[in-house]
């Protein structure tokens, strides 16, 4: 029998997890399949394999593996009625290497389910406080809305305000919470009909440009473009302009601009859900993104 050697036997195993279906619905069963595959020269000994699922384990004893040998085990869980978001699965493998030691490896895998809600989709605290500059960062580089400015124009926590017509509801949370999503393809649940679906928003470090869908209760999709301007300086097109900003080192006293945008909508159409228009992979200083803080059927 091989003795353990660390410097040569321990790179851990692999595992595997595979989740199907791939898109579940909130409500509906997964079945989850790790595979535990003992690479090393040694027997792994005592071998536990454990699911993860929102923070509770459900471990399953695989005993002794042997060299070259590969195990699978398949679980089927149920997702809550309210699951939104990404839902992480975690497979992880504990065993014994030798008499005194043992080692673990692990998987993991997800699934991205629609949000409920604008509001459940927020990734990103674009506003702080001028008292509290660090607590938000919308570009990446650790500059934000300053929640004074903002108050200047109406724009206080759970304010209605009115733009180009088309009344929005701004975010009701606290400066350095997460307010706005950063718009990356992400899939928000949708009712009611109307003329236009409306948006309230900007970009840092350069224009937001992406593509999105709307789509409706009888299954047809509606694709739409959207361009919105970069967020320094008074732009003309913009719905509201506020006075300064905050940047890493403090406040910058050149305005900062939020805009309004959108797509018209098939009169009479019931709506399902809405693929936000796909800009960047999240938020990196120095790369376009498109923050959304509000938005509105009318």
């Amino acid at each position: 029998m091989s003795a353990y050697r660390p410097e040569e036997d321990f790179l851990p195993p692999p595992v595997s997890l595979t989740v199907t279906p791939s898109a579940p619905e909130a409500g509906k069963a997964v079945t989850l399949t790790a595979t535990l595959t003992n690479t090393a020269s040694i027997p792994l000994r005592g071998t536990v394999l454990y699911l993860a699922v929102e923070d509770t384990g459900t471990p399953d004893s695989l005993g002794t593996l042997t060299p070259g040998r590969s195990v699978a085990r398949t679980w089927r869980t149920r997702l809550a009625d309210d699951a939104e978001g990404r839902i992480v699965f975690t497979a992880h493998a504990l065993f014994d290497v030798h008499r005194h030691g043992s080692d673990c490896a692990r998987a993991t895998s997800s699934v991205l389910l629609p949000y409920r809600s604008l509001p459940g989709a927020f990734d990103n605290a674009g506003i702080a406080s001028d008292d509290a500059l660090t607590v938000a960062n919308i570009d990446g580089s650790n500059s934000s809305l300053s929640a004074e400015a903002l108050a200047s124009v109406g724009l206080t926590p759970g304010a209605t305000v009115t733009f180009d017509g088309v009344p929005f509801t701004w975010p009701d949370v606290r400066p350095g919470s997460k307010d706005n999503v950063v718009s990356s393809g992400q899939t928000v649940l949708l009712s009611g009909s109307g003329s236009r679906l409306s948006f309230l928003g900007t970009s840092t470090w350069g224009d937001g440009k992406g593509d999105g869908k709307v789509v409706y209760a009888d299954g047809t999709e509606q694709a739409f473009s959207v361009a919105v301007p970069d967020w320094y300086g008074a732009n003309s097109s913009a719905a509201v302009v506020l006075p300064y900003r905050h940047i890493i080192s403090g406040r910058d006293d050149n305005p900062v601009s939020l805009f309004t945008f959108g797509v018209d909508l098939t009169a009479g159409k019931e709506l399902r859900s809405l693929v936000l228009p796909k800009v960047s992979d999240g938020l990196q200083s120095g790369a376009a993104a498109l923050h959304i803080f509000s938005m509105t059927i009318n």
